[in-house]
């Protein structure tokens, strides 16, 4: 169990870790590529005629968003998550819209039908915010709530073996 959604603070100097959970401990890689990724899967959505493709996509986009989010935070002990999921959605909301810049900058980054223009950046800027806001907030309790659920039943059926 120690090895998933720790309980304490561990010091990280006294243990190996492995490059993919020294990678997912920091919060600006993982958010940052979230951000970077999920905007450029969005102008490929809007690029495409197809809405079952445009549904599943954002289905898509909404889980890896929270799976990165739980990479990240399962690093951590629950009662640290709420301060680094705001630092998650501030990294990501950034990232995602300097790729944005980007892509106004090559005519790529869409608004429904038409071509965002600079104009179009802040409006973005704030939906994109208020939503990733709503869903990592969301999640983020839902995953809490789930592992302290988790996390007790576990000891209860560790208690009984002990006095065993």
């Amino acid at each position: 169990m120690s090895r998933f959604f720790p309980k304490d603070v561990i010091q990280w100097g006294e243990e190996r870790l492995h490059p993919l959970r020294a990678f997912a401990i920091r919060t600006v890689e993982p958010a940052g590529i979230t951000g970077v990724v999920l905007r450029l899967w969005r102008a490929a959505l809007l690029a495409s005629t197809n809405w079952m493709l445009f549904v599943g996509g954002l289905v898509g986009g909404v889980l890896f968003l929270c799976g990165m989010l739980t990479w990240h935070l399962g690093n951590f002990p629950v009662k640290r998550w709420p301060p680094r999921v705001a630092l998650f959605l501030v990294i990501e909301v950034f990232a995602e819209m300097g790729t944005s810049s980007l892509l106004i900058a090559v005519s790529r980054e869409r608004v429904g039908s038409r071509v965002a223009i600079w104009a179009d950046w802040w409006p973005m800027a704030g939906q994109t915010f208020v939503e990733r806001t709503i869903v990592l907030v969301v999640f983020a309790l839902v995953l809490g709530g789930t592992v302290q659920l988790v996390r007790r039943a576990m000891e209860r059926r560790e208690v009984p073996a002990r006095g065993a």
